[in-house]
């Protein structure tokens, strides 16, 4: 038997306004300067002013439309007069589970405030796929890309009994659970950190995101931490067994308001970059090998 008891909600986690926070995935709401069969859902909350990895998906009438790479638009609301102001390039990533994904760019904004994104079709005549409006924030709510973050003691195998009572993986591995943030951030390696529900996640891509940083520690274990942090502290509640579950205060202390979520961090303790939502193994890697400079 579980009883779940859910402490907070993702509205409100983390100390600084995010307008973005209303849904899993945040619906669009459908622009009226032109006419399409589908919808954008922008599939990230922490927007910010400054580079972001901008996530969304495209959605018809019978499910997602998957294309290799789209074109995108971005002007501030209030800019679309003069015409878009950001033009960039969008890759369709694969979800692990189903015919889904999303495609994900680098964009940069330069001011906060409400913004709109046009997708095209990358085809010599394209098409108009859709658009939608979200928020850029000043800052964002969760630790930014060059800055140390609050040091975390997660709990770690020495720490428990059991390693069930600190993750929800099926086949938890003992390797991502062998040492805390604040220890990682003073080992004078690189460290891949992942928060993430495996039983419990509503996109159904944390148990796959965990899967694919327990790869990853088989592969770079020998030179990077790699750290999963379980989404719900477990508290026994009597001796047979019975727990409940609420949402853990550490990602209350780093501000997330969504899951999967993934930091890299340097040698140093500095976030070299972060993933909101699933991220693939491929994509991981290439930033790893980067940060490991092979």
């Amino acid at each position: 038997m579980i009883l779940i008891s859910v402490s907070c909600s993702p509205e409100k986690l983390g100390g600084i306004k995010n307008d973005n926070v209303k849904h899993d995935l945040i619906s669009s709401e459908e622009f009226t300067d032109d006419v399409s069969q589908f919808q954008i859902v922008i599939a990230v909350t922490d927007i910010a002013i400054g580079e972001n990895r901008f996530a969304f998906a495209i959605i018809g009438k019978t499910g997602p439309l998957i294309l290799k790479e789209v074109h995108i638009s971005l002007s501030p609301v209030t800019g679309t007069a003069d015409g878009y102001n950001f033009d960039s390039t969008a890759l369709f990533q694969a979800w692990p589970l189903g015919n889904s994904g999303v495609y994900v760019g680098k964009v940069n904004f330069d001011i906060p405030g409400e913004w709109i994104i046009r997708v095209e079709d990358t085809s010599p005549n394209p098409e108009f796929l859709g658009s939608a409006k979200f928020f850029v924030n000043k800052v964002s709510s969760t630790p930014a890309v060059g800055v140390k973050p609050t040091p975390l003691d997660n709990l770690t195998n020495a720490d428990v009994k059991d390693i069930n009572q600190i993750t929800s993986a099926l086949n938890p591995d003992p390797g991502l659970y062998k040492i805390s943030v604040s220890e990682a951030m003073n080992s004078g390696i690189p460290t891949i950190i992942t928060f993430a529900s495996p039983s419990f996640c509503r996109t159904s891509t944390c148990g796959p995101q965990v899967e694919i940083i327990s790869s990853l520690n088989r592969q770079f274990g020998d030179r990077l931490n790699i750290i999963h942090i379980e989404v719900y502290e477990r508290t026994e509640i009597d001796d047979d067994g019975n727990y409940e579950l609420k949402i853990s205060s550490l990602l209350e202390t780093w501000g997330l308001n969504s899951e999967p979520f993934t930091f890299m961090l340097d040698k140093k303790g500095t976030i070299v970059a972060k993933f909101e939502g699933f991220v693939t193994e491929s994509e991981l890697t290439e930033h790893i090998m980067e940060l490991l400079d092979i």
